[in-house]
């Protein structure tokens, strides 16, 4: 099923490319390797918690119910792949590039990928709360239905991104740009931003009600008089 779907106001996220039948069903030996490239494999049910690498590659690849959890992958190369209801807390994939990837109902508290490249990914129906994404380059990203509630997106790069009915409540989002973005339907509710971040985006009546009195501002509903 393609959730990956083109919506008017959001990016168009190209799903993954997974091939009809899978030539593996398991990573040989049972551990990920340092530079080594696993493609076609359909993983279901696997643990592979507290294992660490570098450079490992997963192409045309799908993780169901599968436990990453603590995992410490450098620089993890992701090409066409898709997580469901995968366990990818406190996972540390610092700088790992994902094209064309789909994750759903996936744990991803605190998830740290510092400076990341992200694009075509839909994350949806996500727990992201204290997740680290600082300095990341989000292209084309898709946010739906997830928890980022005291997420880092510390001057993230966030091109052509979406947030859809998100809990944005006390995220980080300093030095982003969010511009063109809607958040009307997103709690933003003590999130670290400001006129400079907002510059551009599109809010609903409390939320900017909010800001506003957050700024020292008072409204008032006197007419002036002529």
């Amino acid at each position: 099923m393609n959730n990956n779907k083109s919506t008017p106001g959001g990016p168009r996220v190209r799903p993954p490319r997974l091939p009809r039948k899978a030539t593996g069903r398991d990573v040989i030996g049972g551990y990920v390797q340092s530079r080594e490239r696993y493609a076609s494999l359909a993983l279901n049910n696997v643990n592979l918690a507290d294992q660490a690498a570098s450079h490992p590659a997963f192409v045309e690849t799908s993780f169901q119910q599968v436990v990453l959890a603590n995992t410490e992958f450098e620089e993890m190369q992701l090409d066409d792949v898709r997580f469901s209801s995968c366990d990818l807390a406190t996972a540390v994939w610092y700088k790992t590039v994902w094209h064309r990837v789909e994750l759903v109902g996936c744990r991803m508290t605190g998830f740290m990928a510092g400076e990341a490249h992200f694009e075509d990914v839909l994350f949806k129906d996500c727990l992201l709360s204290l997740s680290q994404l600082r300095f990341a380059t989000l292209k084309s990203v898709r946010f739906e239905h997830c928890d980022l509630s005291e997420a880092d997106l510390l001057e993230a790069n966030l091109s052509d991104v979406s947030f859809v009915d998100c809990n944005l409540r006390q995220a980080e989002l300093t030095g982003t740009q969010l511009a063109g973005i809607d958040l009307s339907t997103c709690n933003i509710d003590g999130a670290r931003l400001g006129p400079k971040e907002l510059r551009g985006s599109s809010l609903n009546h409390a939320q900017a009600l909010a800001l506003i009195e957050a700024m020292g501002i008072t409204i008032t509903t006197h007419t002036p008089t002529t």
